[in-house]
């Protein structure tokens, strides 16, 4: 008997895998984000499966949450978003800040879906989308956008040129800096945008793992996920993975005196 009763504890204590994780955490915060800026946002069934623990946590880029913040303080009524990804933060601004036009640019076709998933389930207007955000659109673009953020891994340098898309002089725009394509990158976009808007550099908080732990004991979950620093990686030119870490350019444009 007592041997039994030490094998059923060491099964019980077995932690979850990831997804055994987020499906537990799901089941006792009402399948919604849980937290953050983007808490109460209901989770389509078609991304259970496949949303990062942190972000059902609502603590996936959390270091971004004082720049969400400052944007309710702002009349912003039309929202570009150049990498949609999986729908993260095209539902989560729309949520948040409920613009009159969310556009999401999107080259690869399988997101589509699962961007739009969460339209219905959160009683979002639905979004105006795109497949590539190509020079002659963005050159010929008419509507005034009040913010543009963009995850667009090695393409910051040809989507962010302010003296081509004049627009983008009176845009706030967060951009995911990708150093290890580009390590000039930073500095190129500095230099372009530092006479018309404030800029602020923000970096991934590696105390992300510990609120994530916090949440998890917090809910009696014993469970594993993807932490820093092994969470975000890239491809570099020869298909090497290569562990990377957040960078972040925040700019707002400066007041007119």
């Amino acid at each position: 008997m007592k041997i039994l009763t030490r094998v059923k504890k060491k099964l019980l204590s077995k932690p979850l895998s990831e997804n055994e994780t987020t499906a537990s955490v799901l089941e006792k915060t009402g399948n919604q984000i849980y937290t953050g800026p983007f808490a109460g946002l209901l989770i389509p069934d078609i991304l259970k499966p496949s949303l990062k623990l942190s972000e059902v946590l609502g603590l996936y880029e959390s270091v971004l949450h004082q720049s969400f913040s400052q944007l309710i303080n702002k009349n912003i009524e039309n929202i570009m978003i150049i990498g949609g990804h999986k729908g993260y933060y095209p539902a989560g601004l729309s949520n948040l800040l409920r613009p009159k036009n969310m556009y999401v640019f999107e080259m690869d076709e399988q997101f589509r879906p699962l961007i739009d998933s969460w339209i219905e389930i959160n009683n979002l207007k639905p979004y105006i989308n795109f497949h590539e955000a190509t020079e002659e659109i963005l050159l010929n673009w008419q509507e005034k956008i009040d913010f543009l953020l963009i995850d667009c891994e090695g393409a910051e340098d040809f989507l962010l040129q302010p003296q081509k898309f004049h627009w983008q002089s009176e845009t706030d725009i967060l951009v995911e800096i990708h150093h290890f394509y580009d390590n000039k990158i930073l500095g190129n976009l500095i230099s372009r945008f530092k006479d018309t808007h404030n800029l602020s550099i923000i970096y991934d908080d590696i105390a992300e793992n510990e609120k994530i732990n916090n949440v998890l004991t917090g809910l009696t979950i014993n469970g594993t996920y993807r932490g820093h620093p092994t969470h975000r990686w890239i491809f570099d030119k020869n298909k090497n993975k290569i562990i990377t870490a957040g960078i972040f350019l925040y700019m707002s444009v400066k007041s007119k005196k």
